[in-house]
């Protein structure tokens, strides 16, 4: 009886693990997979370098005479930004304000005929407002161009020395400008993505005319055209 009974228990024992063996494997469950979206609004901030080209032309009384050393107003830019995407397909449109403070400065220094004329031009501060289309060749990679307007402080400061005497002049300008450039912007991690960027501004001319100095009236006449190159860094919330 005894052995009847170990042999039956061997054999339910047998058949139960045989029939564990062929239940199907359920799979590891994983979480989805969500795509990366450029969709939101972000702050940010950046820092760069500005080459302005300008164009000034001196007159010394009825002399017109173009400034001889074409001077390049460099310098160290830096400030935040302010924006909003949003992604459709591979596509992101959006929209982007920036403020900059600017080191852009040169000075140089024109005669004609016994009158020295020595100018400092400037650009102080500028900010932009821009639209942006980007396209994003991978998931996490943008490349975009931008475009808009903006508006800037430029300076023009003289320093005249005619005969023995010497003046100054000085002439701050606040305009709006166009604006163009694009860039790249690729994700770091998490909500956080880096930029390059490049912008050409557009800041048009002005002119001032100082007081008579000895007899000598100088009047000055310059345009501003601005290029900027920076690296910025976004947090998207």
């Amino acid at each position: 009886m005894k052995k009847l009974l170990l042999s039956t228990t061997a054999l339910i024992a047998f058949a139960g693990a045989a029939h564990s063996a062929d239940m199907p494997v359920k799979a590891p469950m994983y979480p989805p997979v969500v795509p990366y979206s450029w969709t939101g609004c972000y702050i940010g901030g950046n820092v760069g370098y500005g080459w302005a080209n300008v164009h000034s032309t001196i007159t010394v009384s009825v002399v017109p005479t173009p400034d001889p050393t074409s001077p390049t107003v460099n310098g160290v830019i830096g400030g935040a930004q302010i924006g909003c995407n949003y992604q459709t397909g591979q596509w992101v449109w959006g929209i982007e304000g920036d403020f900059q403070g600017s080191d852009q400065h040169k000075t140089t220094a024109v005669t004609i005929g016994a009158t020295t004329v020595t100018q400092k031009d400037s650009i102080p501060w500028f900010g932009t407002f821009r639209g942006r289309v980007g396209f994003t060749p991978w998931e996490r990679v943008m490349l975009y161009v931008t475009g808009g307007g903006g508006y800037a402080r430029t300076t023009a400061d003289l320093v005249i020395t005619n005969g023995g005497v010497t003046g100054a002049s000085s002439a701050s300008n606040d305009r709006a400008f166009w604006t163009v450039g694009g860039g790249i912007e690729w994700v770091l991690v998490g909500n956080w993505t880096a930029k390059v960027e490049y912008l050409y501004l557009d800041m048009g001319s002005f002119s001032q005319t100082a007081a008579s100095v000895n007899g000598a009236i100088v009047t000055d006449n310059v345009r501003f055209k601005d290029n900027i190159a920076r690296f910025g860094v976004n947090y998207r919330f």
